[in-house]
């Protein structure tokens, strides 16, 4: 009578991951209809609307292009594998993480078209500056720290993986403990581990990302928005679609990300040691990426306010990120499929021995 209650349990668990999923859908949707609504209404009515036409896909093109940083990329998936290994399924994780992100970029943008491009000077240089500052400290600690815990998580995977294969572990013990937690956890757990507990927590974070303003899609967005307010041919509604068409792309792309890496850290294959084994191979990459991005957002804290100029062949490595991006997407594509594909050959093999076991031949 025990299978009732964990079949009901089961389909309850499916169930509240549905509606998260098409709750995060309505708000992804939501967004960009918004976003282009907005923006078609002006482009249509604009006196100027030469100028304006093209801007908007232009916008939203920035997002996308923004959402492949590598930064973002390392955020999202890293808090993904955190809270998958707790019990959680964070598919939203990429979509408020855009939100935050992109509510820098909402704000300096209303600022911009209120002031009529008076903030495009020296007061945007101090912003900027100052951002910089905060957003590039907050993004280094979090990623090493991230990092950190992950590599406490690639010691576990790794100690369950041989145990799986010398036979020590039963398919039971692993699983559970990939549940369990270390020391590590303990230290760790107070910032990461416990505190993590839902997608909307990453907003916050997001948004300290997006105080440095330090990528070419921000600051071309910002410039955009400048020079139509400064011009005065574009009223302050057009101006505000911008934004929005740009937080759009970014969360359509952030949310793929962050559903995508939960479905391969949550896999409900069969087949235990190939499942062990995938989680090892993807925590190994994204610690390694999260260590290597917040170890070059570090050097850029300490070649600019330590004057650690040895530091700088490391700290000019941020001006690639969007490239870097491209290489982990890609990395992530190729790992992923060669896992399908073990795991559906484990899988055969394991229906041909079982079918072997049930009707065995006779002997000759």
């Amino acid at each position: 009578m025990t299978g009732g209650p964990r079949a009901g349990s089961v389909h309850d668990m499916l169930g509240r991951s549905n509606r998260t999923l098409l709750v995060i859908a309505g708000g992804v949707l939501g967004l960009n209809a918004a976003g282009w609504i907005l923006y078609l209404s002006y482009a249509r009515s604009l006196s100027a609307g030469a100028a304006y036409v093209g801007v908007g896909v232009v916008a939203y093109v920035l997002g996308i292009r923004h959402a492949f940083d590598a930064d973002h990329i390392a955020a999202i998936d890293d808090s993904a594998r955190l809270m998958v290994n707790n019990g959680r399924r964070p598919f939203g994780l990429g979509f408020f993480f855009a939100l935050g992100h992109s509510a820098v970029v909402l704000i300096l943008c209303i600022v911009v078209g209120l002031t009529a491009g008076a903030l495009s000077g020296q007061r945007l240089q101090l912003f900027q500056d100052i951002g910089g500052r905060i957003g590039t400290l907050a993004a280094a600690t979090f990623l090493l720290v991230v990092a950190a815990f992950n590599f406490r998580v690639l010691g576990q995977l790794w100690r369950t993986n041989r145990g799986l294969r010398d036979g020590s572990l039963t398919d039971a013990d692993a699983m559970a403990q990939m549940r369990q937690g270390g020391p590590m956890s303990r230290l760790l757990g107070p910032l990461l581990s416990r505190n993590l507990r839902s997608s909307w927590q990453m907003m916050p974070i997001g948004f300290l990302f997006g105080l440095g303003l330090e990528t070419a899609s921000e600051v071309a967005l910002l410039s955009l928005s400048a020079e139509g307010a400064a011009s005065g041919t574009l009223p302050f509604g057009a101006l505000i679609a911008l934004p929005l068409l740009f937080a759009a792309g970014m969360s359509l792309f952030d949310t793929i990300d962050s559903i995508a890496m939960v479905h391969v850290y949550a896999s409900t294959a069969d087949a235990t040691q190939q499942r062990v084994g995938l989680n090892v191979v993807m925590t190994a990459i994204t610690a390694a990426i999260a260590a290597i991005i917040g170890v070059v957002y570090l050097a850029e804290v300490l070649v600019r306010e330590a004057g650690m100029t040895t530091l700088s062949p490391v700290a000019s490595l941020s001006g690639h990120f969007e490239a870097f991006g491209y290489v982990i997407v890609s990395i992530y594509a190729v790992v992923w499929a060669s896992a399908l594909l073990v795991i559906r050959r484990a899988g055969r093999t394991s229906e041909v021995a079982s079918a072997a076991h049930l009707n065995p031949t006779s002997a000759p």
